[in-house]
């Protein structure tokens, strides 16, 4: 009894939390200038604002739907278990593009970012670099796999269809065996060509009471087909 207790009193602390909005902010750099993505999921739900790609992504867990949106054109593509079948091939052939080889990490040290304590990994194709971040876990950061749940099934949902630069720049909180790295990036520099080209940075983690609807496509969005 004495063992079952801390761990039911943890789980009780822990369940609130979850049923909250997580939020989190960033500040990316690059060739768009400077702008704010923006990663938000709860129990159910999970949305993920890019602005350096002019994209959004909604997804809701209950009916397995995914949709792009470019607020720029206010449009949007939709996707469900149903749809897909046969699409995914589809649009990833139209692109004429061959598919990314993996990412490999390998960890180079420890780093900071804000105040919180991050571990670093050089990122390859290959042989060249392609990407470098600075990852946390636990309690540093306040989150777990469990949060990101939701997160990874639009993840996997998205791969098939969606553009690789997108799926790659999704963050989420994993380990070394599924995404070759431990935790949550909380900064994310990407190369080309063995340059910086963009940074992604964590400001804010935030739990809380969020409006439903931000999860839902803004009025005023035409359905594109697929």
């Amino acid at each position: 009894m004495k063992n079952i207790l801390p761990g039911l009193l943890a789980l009780f602390i822990v369940m609130p939390l979850h049923g909250q909005t997580l939020t989190i902010t960033m500040k990316e750099t690059g060739p768009a200038g400077a702008t704010t993505p923006v990663l938000q999921t709860d129990r159910t739900h999970a949305r993920l604002d890019i602005p350096s790609l002019a994209s959004q992504l909604l997804y809701d867990s209950p009916t397995k739907t995914l949709r792009l949106l470019v607020p720029l054109f206010r449009t949007y593509k939709e996707y469900t278990p149903t749809s897909m079948q046969g699409v995914g091939t589809a649009v990833t052939g139209s692109r004429g593009q061959p598919a990314l080889a993996p990412i490999t990490y390998k960890r180079a040290g420890t780093g900071k970012v804000r105040d919180w304590a991050c571990t670093t990994y050089e990122g390859y194709r290959g042989t060249e670099k392609v990407v470098e971040l600075c990852a946390a876990e636990g309690s540093v950061i306040g989150v777990t796999a469990a949060d990101f749940a939701i997160v990874q099934q639009a993840i996997d949902m998205a791969k098939p269809y969606a553009p690789a630069e997108m799926i790659e720049r999704i963050p989420t909180y994993g380990s070394v065996a599924n995404q070759g790295f431990a935790g949550f990036p909380l900064r994310r520099v990407s190369f080309r060509n063995g340059q910086a080209e963009s940074t992604a940075e964590v400001t804010e983690i935030q739990r809380g009471a969020v409006p439903p609807d931000i999860y839902s496509v803004p009025a005023g969005f035409t359905k594109a087909p697929q």
